[in-house]
């Protein structure tokens, strides 16, 4: 017996051992499978991340690869009015539709560009163009109903942006800048912020070039920014290719010989000079609740209409002629929101006021015109004068809050033109002329509703424009000459335009 208990101790005893380094091992075995469930996790954490990091890199070179587009398209019907002198009342009602497609990139983090194409276009054709050949001008012409569905250059620029860590960041833009629907303006376009840092005095389309420079960190004050615009309104240039009466002669192939004298791109007696103009914009503070803005320009060789004439009739056949050049400015205030924390109304009530000044400086010739229109007459004197004339104009407006409907507004405006005032507000939209070009008085009042949140708005807008003189949305020579609105015959005495619109956004 004794001999059969000893091997069955020991085998208990290696048993036990050999459970016991089995029992070891599984839980060596199930330890390694916990670290490489856990190794796993946190590979796939990190394959998630980097895929992250990747997908988010591949998605900011694409946001810079690409042009982002927007759509802008407004649809009006307007009521327009005028009161002639000696004559019946004119008017019609006019439907439009107005598209822009704008357009930007950011290829780097300093480099910007920006564009818009324009649509204007009257409910079917008209024969408007054909009528007047000022009516595709370069300074309105996105701002122009026409009868044909054409796209035009509205902007295209570019915008650098330099030191931007610095203590004076700066910027520089060279291309077809934004000058339409300027500060202060921009509340009767419906929109939430000025395209241009002007309004009241300058409002057209160019092509130029901009500096400006921010002196917030300079100067302490808050907002402080500087501008220097550079602009060309009219190009002197001869066409590439001579018409067939300059290169054959007048008499074609009769044996004339051919003219010689044709020059392409190059000035000619037939051409006005070049018509450039240099502008300082000042911001001079901007707490975000109060803004004032000043601005100063020159012009060199504003234009004037010269009509060529077969006995006492103009052809069709008008050249601009150099008549002067011409300096102003405006000083421009706005509050958005009166007082701090008096009521919520008063919070949300947007309120400014502008004063703007002009004074022209004519080539010096005298001549007197032979009817309103400057027939006959060496085109050298400026708004009928052969000596500097000093206009002025204030505007003053009021934006607030409907108490009805949640997130309407209504407006009011106001401003007042001198006899010899005179505007760049050739590109304002308003399709009975500039009020703000107005020898007289202006009053608009107008409601703004969101149907659809921003993305689709409606409009009620009207107009009124009592003149006291004619030639406010005249060019620069006799044409503008200041004739007594009520007294002279065929002139305008008042205007008005009544618009509905339904405006979508995207």
């Amino acid at each position: 017996m004794k001999r059969l208990i000893a091997p069955i101790l020991i085998g208990a005893v290696f048993g036990s051992f050999a459970m016991a380094k089995d029992m070891d091992m599984k839980a060596e075995i199930e330890a390694l499978k916990t670290q490489m469930n856990e190794l796993k996790a946190a590979q796939k954490k990190m394959n998630i991340a980097a895929f992250k990091k990747q997908f988010y890199e591949v998605k900011a070179h694409d946001a810079h690869d690409n042009i982002k587009f927007s759509a802008d398209l407004r649809t009006s019907y307007d009521v327009i009015d005028y009161k002639i002198n000696g004559a019946a009342n004119a008017s019609n009602s006019i439907w439009t539709n107005k598209f822009i497609l704008k357009m930007a990139a950011q290829p780097r983090d300093d480099l910007v560009f920006h564009g818009a194409l324009g649509v204007y276009k009257t409910f079917g054709t008209n024969n408007a163009e054909a009528t007047n050949g000022f009516q595709n001008f370069d300074w309105y012409a996105d701002e122009t109903p026409s009868g044909d569905a054409v796209f035009r250059l509205k902007e295209a620029y570019f915008i650098y942006f330099g030191n931007a860590s610095g203590k004076v960041p700066y910027t520089i833009s060279l291309g077809r800048r934004p000058a339409v629907n300027g500060f202060l303006t921009n509340y009767r376009a419906y929109n939430d912020k000025p395209e241009s840092p002007m309004g009241h005095n300058i409002n057209m389309e160019f092509d130029g070039a901009s500096f400006a420079a921010d002196l917030e960190n300079v100067t302490g004050i808050p907002g402080v920014n500087f501008k220097i615009c550079i602009g060309r309104g009219n190009s002197n240039a001869d066409a590439k290719y001579p018409t067939f009466d300059n290169y054959m002669g007048i008499q074609g192939n009769n044996g004339v010989t051919p003219s010689a004298t044709h020059t392409p791109y190059a000035k000619t007696s037939l051409n006005s000079a070049n018509m450039d103009l240099v502008g300082a914009i000042v911001k001079l503070y901007d707490d975000g609740q109060y803004t004032a803005m000043f601005n100063y320009f020159k012009a060199w060789n504003v234009m004037g209409a010269d009509f060529s004439v077969h006995g006492t009739t103009p052809t069709l056949d008008a050249r601009l002629k150099d008549v002067g050049d011409m300096t102003g400015g405006a000083l421009s205030l706005q509050s958005s929101g009166i007082g701090d924390g008096i009521s919520d109304f008063l919070d949300d009530t947007n309120v400014f006021g502008s004063f703007a000044w002009s004074k022209t400086d004519p080539k010096g010739k005298t001549s007197t015109p032979q009817n309103a229109m400057g027939v006959g007459t060496v085109q050298a004197n400026m708004l009928g004068s052969p000596n500097s004339k000093t206009g002025t104009s204030y505007y003053v407006g009021v934006n607030f809050p409907s108490v009805l409907v949640d997130g309407a507004r209504w407006g009011l405006e106001y401003n007042h033109g001198s006899k010899y005032w005179r505007s760049f507000t050739y590109g304002e939209d308003t399709l009975i002329g500039s009020k703000l070009a107005t020898r007289g008085d202006a009053y608009e009042v107008f409601y703004n509703l969101p149907v659809l949140g921003k993305y689709l708005t409606a409009q009620v807008r009207y107009t009124y424009i009592n003149y006291n003189y004619t030639g406010s949305d005249m060019f620069f020579g006799p044409t503008g000459t200041p004739y007594d609105a009520d007294t002279t015959p065929g002139a305008v005495s008042s205007a008005s335009d009544l618009r509905l619109s339904v405006r979508y956004r995207y």
